[in-house]
C-alpha cells in the first residue's frame, strides 16, 4: 500500500498573465501614438502601415518577454552599483540586437523599441494584489 502523500497539483491561475499582457498593451498605445504623433507633425513623413504597426507590436513582445526572463533569473539587487552593472548587461545585447534587425527587416518604426521593452520587462514588477483570483 502506498502512504505517500498524493503530489501537490499545479493550480493555474486565471489572472497569471493578465498583468503582463495590460502593461504591454499600454506600452504598445503609448509607442503607437507618439509614433503617430510624429509622423503627423513631420513634414513628408510616409504614414504608418499595418505592416509597421506588426513589427511594432512583434519587437515589443520579444523584448517584454526577453526583459521578463532576465528580470526573473537575475532580480534587481539591492546595491546601486550592482544594479547599474545588470543594466548594462541588459543593455547593450538588447541595442545590438534592435540594430541586427533594424538592418535586417527595416522596419517603418524604429527597432530600438526592443531594447526599450526589454529595458522595462527586467524592471517590471506586479504592483501588490493586482491579481485577480475568482472565488467560487
Amino acid at each position: 500500500m502506498n502512504t505517500a502523500p498524493p503530489a501537490p497539483r499545479r493550480v493555474a491561475r486565471p489572472g497569471r498573465w493578465l498583468p503582463h499582457l495590460q502593461f504591454w498593451l499600454g506600452l504598445n498605445a503609448a509607442l503607437l501614438t507618439a509614433t503617430l504623433l510624429t509622423r503627423a507633425l513631420s513634414t513628408g513623413a510616409p504614414p504608418l502601415t499595418p505592416r509597421g504597426v506588426l513589427l511594432c507590436l512583434l519587437l515589443t513582445a520579444l523584448g517584454f518577454a526577453l526583459g521578463l526572463a532576465y528580470g526573473r533569473y537575475w532580480p534587481l539587487p539591492p546595491a546601486p552599483f550592482a544594479r547599474v552593472a545588470r543594466i548594462l548587461l541588459l543593455a547593450v545585447p538588447t541595442v545590438g540586437l534592435s540594430l541586427a534587425l533594424g538592418l535586417l527587416l527595416r522596419p517603418e518604426i524604429s527597432a530600438l523599441v526592443l531594447a526599450l521593452a526589454a529595458f522595462l520587462g527586467a524592471q517590471w514588477r506586479p504592483a501588490p494584489g493586482a491579481i485577480l483570483t475568482q472565488s467560487r
